[in-house]
């Protein structure tokens, strides 16, 4: 019997930091196919969870498309004005915007996890422990796997 769709699927990272995408997740991102290597990007969503966009999901979005543009080609799209400066949620977009590879299938497919997110994971979790899983918005998402087992023991009504 395959595995249930929507149940996260728990991986470790290689020593290269690569993870793999269990086939029945990755099948359901449509762009992540073929039988070469696939550019996409990497978005911090929270400290501990991540979604896996492609570039034109990147592309079509306004408040990335400015930054794939700055990181691709080193274009800013606003002005050059010392004195101007962008709000702080909109300044941190280009600290979690990273662009990736993914490498075709082998056993699946393998995502290079940037080591620079490193930085913005809780200082308890096991940053080798990911758990993959398809979001109720129909995006791929990659979690440390202690920020996934804290979140689903938060009560439904959000009360503690």
């Amino acid at each position: 019997m395959p595995p249930e769709p929507l149940i996260p699927a728990h991986t470790t990272a290689d020593a290269s930091n690569r993870i793999s995408l269990p086939k029945y997740l990755s099948g359901m991102a449509s762009w992540i196919q073929g039988t070469q290597t696939v550019q996409g990007w990497i978005l911090l969503l929270a400290p501990g969870r991540f979604r896996l966009l492609s570039d034109e999901q990147v592309m079509g979005d306004p408040q990335l498309e400015p930054i794939r543009l700055l990181l691709l080609e080193g274009k800013s799209a606003v002005g050059n004005e010392p004195t101007r400066a962008e709000e702080l949620r909109r300044a941190a977009m280009v600290a979690r915007l990273v662009p990736i590879s993914i490498a075709p299938p082998g056993p699946g497919w393998r995502v290079s996890f940037p080591k620079l997110f490193d930085e913005f994971a809780p200082s308890e979790c096991n940053r080798k422990a990911f758990s993959i899983l398809f979001s109720p918005e129909g995006y791929l998402e990659i979690w440390y796997t202690d920020v996934l087992r804290k979140a689903v023991f938060i009560p439904l009504d959000g009360q503690q």
